[in-house]
């Protein structure tokens, strides 16, 4: 038991003094990581402390189709350089096949999941509401209920 104690105190020093990978530093219920916004990809994945990020739910164009700038400069000017947190989605914790973390971030407080849909830059994977957590939140609701699902 004290060996176990010893190495839990060890870790949160670690933690504390910068040494481990994610900290969390917020105030905020639910965030398992924060930090400087060093990336964006495209209007749907970007990273914090140079971990990848999958938002959860939405997707915007890829690149090469119509949408997609106007999605990644409106997430760049949001996040880029700017403190950025992650609520990694329960339903999603192993990630996805390109072994990014899933969930909601916030960058300077602001939801970003829900601002791309607000602005109708990215739309609701409907196949995922199923297993997030976040299909019950207000800018993905609607299109998770399943009467609104497509097959």
């Amino acid at each position: 038991m004290a060996s176990i104690a010893i190495s839990l105190t060890i870790g949160l020093v670690l933690i504390q003094y910068g040494h481990g990978q994610v900290i969390n530093q917020s105030k905020t219920e639910g965030i398992e990581l924060a930090g400087n916004v060093t990336h964006i990809a495209d209007g749907d994945t970007l990273d914090i402390n140079g971990i990848t990020i999958r938002l959860s739910l939405v997707n915007t164009s890829e690149r090469g189709q119509a949408g997609y700038k106007e999605a990644k400069e409106f997430v760049k000017s949001l996040c880029l350089g700017k403190h950025g947190e992650l609520d990694v989605d329960d339903g999603q914790r192993r990630g996805d096949r390109f072994g990014r973390e899933i969930g909601i971030v916030y960058c300077s407080g602001v939801n970003i999941n829900e601002k791309l849909m607000d602005k109708g830059l990215a739309n609701i994977l409907t196949e995922y509401c199923d297993i997030s957590e976040f299909s019950n939140e207000k800018w993905a609701k609607s299109y998770c209920a399943k009467d609104d699902k497509i097959k």
